[in-house]
């Protein structure tokens, strides 16, 4: 876009309010669609490779189509469907809720599947009052806790016979089949579980130590017991390197230390966590103890325990839906989709939340907004996208971008968790010159190997909106996912542009309006 073109649409947020109710055309609207397709001929991909829709929201006009009823491999835009059908399923004002019981000599925590409980990145954003009415900011996890360890104490309970975590909202099988093996030790393939803690991940700092092996500047949550080995050294010279490590077995949580701590580095080294629900009750019980109440076992609920039951201890931590929806979307986390991908399916069937009924449940949340036809050629086999099984139609994603904005009761909570374009999440460095435009673009990307998607609308001021799916396949060769993204770029500043003209137009009438009653 040019320089002059993209200002004047820039600075018209601050001056232009929406011109009238009935939405303005779209400026070049009869040639937008030949603008895309020349930019998809000129992308230099293979045929195949590429799916495109784009719509106007408002019209129902196909501004252009390529390949766009072709089931593709979503990546991250699965988000989409998971985050919209778990939003209708729960309700825009439905809360996770996460509650510590006392029941006799024992303490009950009730999991309610929610993915934000703990989580560092939010922790790290709360405000809050100390003893002496200190008002600080920033929290961690055992600051968390200790508001339950507190309440436990006020109480008068000396001891807790066990500690039993309930997360039977969802099953335990923790991970999607389809996911890969090989990368589940990264934070975006954490388990997911009915009772999540600290995204389900450990996050370790070290520092050398002279002559030795290094010691821990900082562990999150603070889990010492969980380090079995240390084998990494602290070799600080010129010439060495930053190659500190943390792994554990599969299905263990015993950490070995590796690698050289050359520095005590800014950013933590972080690992996935096997099992949550029983470190968290470690955790929560290791919490207790230095507070002086002994804590016998600690246990996860089974099919033979009754439902929870007993006295609330201290506050119920919850969280919005908007909260986690914004989470998935904006910050593209797995564990928060595929947590809202089983508790809307526990909602739906009134039983423990699993892959199977919350795919199921997405199904038909597509059909039943978009009609009985639109699942031809899907494959639901996750609610993030980290799958490669999944196969959706940029149409339909399209489709249902666009049943969201034209739904008043949940378009509003739902638009608001997308990224927006130069401004936040996913896409907050990838549009900056679109960052304070008064056309909004609220997207979401995604990626897997040889994947590349975008999806989302561009909305203008005076209520015009134009929705858009780009779907790339099958570019794990040289640089496709570079041309893939460079046409995604491409097709969303085109609409942006178009968009941006009745705006320009308005701000040349208004001027011309205010000279005249000046003269």
């Amino acid at each position: 876009m040019p320089l002059a073109t993209l200002l004047a649409c820039v600075f018209a947020v601050s001056s232009v309010a929406p011109l009238r109710s009935t939405p303005l055309p779209i400026a070049r609207g009869a040639d937008l669609g030949s603008r895309i397709e020349s930019a998809a001929r000129k992308a230099g991909l293979p045929k195949g490779t590429i799916s495109i829709f784009v719509k106007d929201a408002d019209t129902g006009e196909v501004l252009a189509s390529i390949d766009s009823n072709q089931p593709m491999k979503p990546a991250s835009n699965m988000k989409l469907f998971s985050t919209g059908t778990a939003l209708v399923q729960l309700g825009t004002d439905f809360l996770f809720r996460t509650r510590l019981l006392q029941d006799g000599d024992r303490l009950i925590v009730v999991g309610d599947g929610d993915p934000a409980f703990g989580d560092p990145e939010l922790l790290s954003k709360m405000s809050w009052t100390a003893q002496n009415g200190e008002v600080r900011s920033g929290l961690d996890a055992s600051a968390l806790v200790d508001v339950w360890v507190g309440a436990v104490v006020a109480s008068g309970m000396k001891q807790a016979k066990e500690i039993v975590i309930d997360a039977r909202i969802f099953d335990s099988v923790a991970l999607p089949p389809n996911w890969p093996r090989e990368q589940y030790s990264n934070g975006y393939c954490a388990e997911v579980w009915g009772l999540n803690f600290h995204a389900n991940v450990v996050h370790v700092i070290p520092t050398p130590r002279s002559g030795g092996a290094p010691e821990i500047a900082s562990m999150s949550p603070a889990m010492p017991w969980l380090i079995k080995r240390n084998k990494a050294t602290s070799r600080t010279g010129s010439k060495e390197k930053h190659t500190f490590t943390v792994v554990r077995e599969p299905n263990s949580n015993e950490l070995t230390l590796g690698g050289n701590a050359k520095v005590q580095p800014r950013d933590a080294a972080e690992l996935t966590v096997h099992d949550s629900p029983t470190l968290f009750g470690e955790f929560l019980a290791s919490r207790l103890a230095h507070a002086g109440i002994a804590v016998g076992t600690v246990r996860k609920a089974g099919a033979q325990d009754a439902a929870p039951t007993g006295t609330l201890i201290g506050p119920v931590i919850q969280t919005p839906i908007a909260t986690v929806l914004g989470r998935a979307n904006t910050d593209s986390s797995n564990l928060y989709a595929e947590s809202l991908c089983k508790r809307a399916g526990a909602a739906r069937t009134n039983s423990a939340g699993t892959w199977a009924n919350g795919t199921a449940t997405m199904a038909e949340a597509i059909q039943a907004r978009l009609g009985p036809s639109a699942l031809q050629g899907f494959v639901i086999d996750d609610g993030s996208g980290l799958s490669a099984a999944n196969r959706v139609t940029a149409r339909a994603l399209c489709e249902w971008i666009i049943s969201f904005a034209n739904d008043a009761k949940y378009g509003p909570v739902f638009l608001e968790s997308l990224a927006k374009a130069g401004v936040s999440g996913t896409v907050e460095k990838r549009f900056k010159d679109l960052a304070q435009s008064a056309v909004r673009v609220h997207c979401k990307t995604g990626y897997i190997r040889g994947t590349s998607c975008l999806s989302g609308i561009v909305i203008a001021p005076y209520g015009r909106r134009v929705a858009f799916s780009v779907l790339g396949n099958s570019l794990e060769q040289g640089d496709r996912v570079a041309r893939a993204k460079a046409l995604q770029d491409t097709i969303v500043r085109e609409i942006h542009s178009a968009l941006c003209a009745p705006v320009r137009a308005s701000m040349r009438t208004s001027g011309s309006a205010l000279s005249t009653a000046g003269g």
